[in-house]
């Protein structure tokens, strides 16, 4: 099964590095992007990271008990 995402690695190399900048507008290509805030970037960073599979989803997992 193959897993697409709307991201390419550049594209989250680039928002690493507008981060690390404190910059918040671009021209990337002749296409203008502008962030709200620091946070918007952040939250957008973190699904990136999640869909590119950069980091691991953990899973909750809750203890079971049985009368014996």
């Amino acid at each position: 099964m193959v897993v697409t995402t709307p991201w390419t690695i550049q594209q989250y190399q680039t928002l690493v590095m507008m981060i690390a900048k404190g910059v918040t507008n671009l021209e990337v290509n002749g296409e203008k992007v502008a962030y709200r805030s620091l946070d918007e970037m952040m939250r957008i960073k973190s699904m990136m990271e999640r869909d590119l599979g950069l980091v691991s989803v953990s899973r909750q997992q809750y203890p079971a008990f049985r009368k014996g």
